[in-house]
Order: C-alpha cells, then structure tokens, then sequence
C-alpha cells in the first residue's frame, strides 16, 4: 500500500467509523521503508491536513511515542530530581541498569495511563470535528526501550472510540523487523496489516 492508497484509505466515510473494520482490536500497522523515514514523517503530517479539511473535518492525533516517553520522564518526579534527569546522571556510571530502568519505565502502566491521557485530552478538545484515528509514530526512536508489539499490547485496553494507526519502520514475514534488521515480537494476533489486505 503507498502511502496515497493509504490516505485514500483513511478518507472512507465507512472506514473512519471506528465500529467497521477489525472490530476486535481497532489497531493498523502502516509498514514503510526505514530509509524514507523522513518522507513518511511529511506525509503523516500532509495526511493530518488533508484530513481535515471540509470534505472530512477530521481532528487527528499524531503522537510521537519517543517524544511522549522523554515527556513523560521530564515530568515525574524521582525523588528531589525527575526521572529523566536521573537517568542522565547515572548514564555513564551505570549503563546496564540505565537501559533496564528505561524499558521498566517504557512499558510501565503509568506510562500507558500517561499516553492514555494524552489521547483523552485531545479528543475532549476535538471540539465539532470527528476523531477518527490517532496515528503513533516513532518506533525507531524508542527501540530498544519500548517495542512495536509491546506497546501494543500493553495499550489495547485503552483504544476505544477511535482507530489507531501505527506506522512502523520495517517489514513481516513471519515476525515484524524493526529497520528490516532486528526482531521484534510477533505483534498480537488482532493486528490487521494495512500495507497488506484490508
């Protein structure tokens, strides 16, 4: 699926409707090539626009998910510092347990519920306009703290009222493959492949 089969995709009245589809689990995998990372980053955002214009008034969320998690280690607090800081300050002096700390923190119910929040800030504030989708973005970024799979599987139990769009920088065979290089999980088995058959 290019990406312009994939905006026109998203732009079917019959689709938006968070009901239709992959009732189950409303979460897509968008699988693009890790070298146009990029061009993919100017094309979620044309899609965003085109989206809302009149002809849909569509208010999509596009949320980075490394982003997120660097905000959401700057604003919790780790004693008298933040989380972020203290990891920073004990990054060279511990880097194993740095890295283990991060993957704890990253696929930690606070952050799910802190993600969570987010979402349900923006569609409070959506004010006339629908919210159809909410598109997730930044897997490479985050790897290897927060995997694909596992953030999809932590978060399920929050996607509800919209469909989530996930665009992942790789390629499946028979498991995901993160830059076409490194092994994800095998992602949970509701997960409809949106570059495949819809």
């Amino acid at each position: 699926m290019t990406i312009t089969e994939l905006y026109e995709k998203l732009a079917e009245k019959d689709f938006q409707d968070y009901l239709t589809g992959n009732l189950f689990f409303p979460a897509y995998m968008y699988l693009y090539d890790p070298e146009k990372e990029y061009e993919i980053d100017q094309e979620i955002l044309n899609i965003k626009n085109r989206l809302h214009r009149p002809n849909n008034y569509l208010e999509i969320m596009v949320l980075d998910i490394f982003e997120e998690f660097v905000n959401y280690l700057e604003i919790t607090p780790f004693g008298p510092k933040t989380m972020l800081q203290d990891y920073l300050d004990d990054e060279t002096k511990m880097p194993v347990q740095v890295e283990e700390g991060l993957k704890q923190d990253a696929t930690s119910n606070e952050f799910m519920a802190f993600v969570n929040s987010k979402i349900q800030d923006h569609l409070r504030n959506a004010g006339n306009a629908d919210v159809a989708y909410i598109f997730v973005k930044g897997f490479g970024n985050v790897f290897p703290y927060l995997r694909a799979s596992k953030f999809v599987n932590r978060f399920e139990k929050y996607i509800k009222g919209y469909k989530m769009i996930l665009f992942y920088p790789g390629e499946v065979k028979e498991n995901y493959s993160l830059f076409k290089l490194l092994n994800d999980e095998h992602l949970y088995r509701a997960i409809k492949l949106i570059n495949q058959d819809l």
